[in-house]
């Protein structure tokens, strides 16, 4: 190509480092113009080798995050080159936080996006949520390509605080990569739907019949035989309402319940003192060990190998005794939170569940049933409520709304 732009249009080939004119036509100017080109070439593969080792070795080895893109949704950026670092922004971290709960918890995918956009998700593209759920960035870990001898994979990221634990992370992805063998549909008019079972032990699909004046009813049916069930919805959740208005705690119970439940709290939180002195030791001990690892490494008195495996095994459990210390520092106020503003709604539950969107209520049902409530001839049925609300079990029978009949042990 060279020869042929200079036959054509008589331009040489100027050397900026020696300063030299070659002439392709001449043999000898020929080769030594060659051999510039690939000492030129060579310096391109080592200058790219040395960025390579840089950035494998910056992530690698020193746990740094040296993306230039804009900070993941959940952090902010903070520092400048070796000290940069990702901080928390706490109002995008609790969408976050959503969005790895409720898809464990078995939200649909189209409703977690659709929440999480009015709670403030605010990446753009369709797999946005997707995205989040399988960056292992938020429990700590990012990607290294691996480069010459060493190898690639999962790194823990140093001075790097997590928004979700390596368990959660871990059963989401695991998840995730099993796949969802259907897509769960949510409408406000069949709230029921995917929590009720048919006595078959299906659960009840639901849909609107037009009638013949052209006004919609819904029904709940099973999916393997209409003749199992076909319940008129209006008529279910009227029965249901029922049900939860007699499974309601009377208020000298929420009492009684309120004033044990402080005895209980006062002795769990001397427990949880003695075992966050416990967890905190734990913690810089193995903070101690990793930095141990980490001078072995440097020192080579360790394989890359071992050194990759003994750091992600204390880094995992040093993010675990960090998390269960910050659970044990903040989950007694948030329980007595609880107990003391919370509590008072027992005493109504059909209005927790009338007030509750349809995620909420196929919750509360799966939680007060353990996802045993079913239907069948005209009324519903449980072996098992929880055990609060086991309260007026023959009224609930004699009205037709619920039948309670305990699961014997074996």
């Amino acid at each position: 190509m060279v020869t042929k732009i200079q036959a054509l249009y008589d331009v040489r080939i100027l050397s900026a480092s020696r300063g030299s004119i070659y002439d392709c036509m001449d043999h000898n100017s020929f080769f030594i113009m060659g051999l510039e080109f690939l000492m030129g070439n060579s310096e391109n593969i080592k200058r790219q080798n040395d960025i390579n080792a840089g950035i494998y070795a910056a992530k690698a080895i020193k746990g740094l995050w040296i993306e230039g893109e804009p900070a993941p949704f959940g952090y902010k950026k903070e520092g400048k080159n070796e000290e940069r670092r990702l901080v928390i922004n706490e109002s995008e971290a609790i969408v976050v936080r959503y969005i790895y709960e409720a898809f464990i918890s078995g939200v649909a995918l189209y409703k977690i996006k659709e929440k999480a956009k009015e709670l403030g998700l605010k990446r753009m593209g369709t797999t946005a949520v997707e995205r989040i759920l399988t960056n292992p960035l938020y429990y700590g870990f990012q990607h290294v390509k691996p480069w010459k001898q060493n190898p690639g994979g999962l790194y823990p990221l140093k001075n790097h605080e997590p928004i979700v634990d390596p368990t959660t992370w871990k059963l989401v992805n695991e998840k995730i990569k099993r796949g969802t063998k259907e897509r769960k549909i949510y409408d406000d008019q069949i709230p029921l739907r995917g929590a009720l079972r048919c006595h078959c032990g299906k659960l009840l699909t639901g849909a609107a019949s037009k009638g013949k004046m052209g006004k919609y009813y819904y029904y709940y049916k099973c999916s393997i035989a209409s003749a199992h069930n076909n319940i008129n919805a209006e008529k279910a959740h009227k029965q249901l309402s029922g049900a939860l208005e007699l499974m309601s705690l009377p208020e000298k119970l929420i009492s009684s319940i309120k004033e044990k439940s402080e005895i209980e709290m006062e002795t769990t939180l001397k427990e949880h003192k003695t075992l966050l002195k416990q967890r905190q030791i734990e913690y810089e001990q193995t903070g101690q060990k990793l930095l141990s690892i980490e001078e072995k490494w440097i020192s080579n008195r360790i394989q890359h190998d071992t050194y990759e495996r003994w750091h992600n095994e204390l880094t995992i459990k040093k993010e675990s005794l960090k998390d269960q210390i910050d659970k044990l520092r903040h989950n007694s106020d948030k329980t007595y939170s609880l107990l003391q503003d919370q509590l008072f709604y027992l005493s109504d539950l059909n209005y927790v569940y009338t007030e509750a969107n349809t995620i909420e209520k196929q919750e509360l049902i799966k939680m007060v049933f353990d996802d045993f409530l079913y239907y069948e001839n005209g009324i519903y049925r449980t072996p098992y409520i929880m055990e609060p609300f086991i309260r007026n079990e023959f009224k609930m029978r004699g009205m037709g709304c619920l039948d309670y009949t305990k699961k014997r042990d074996n």
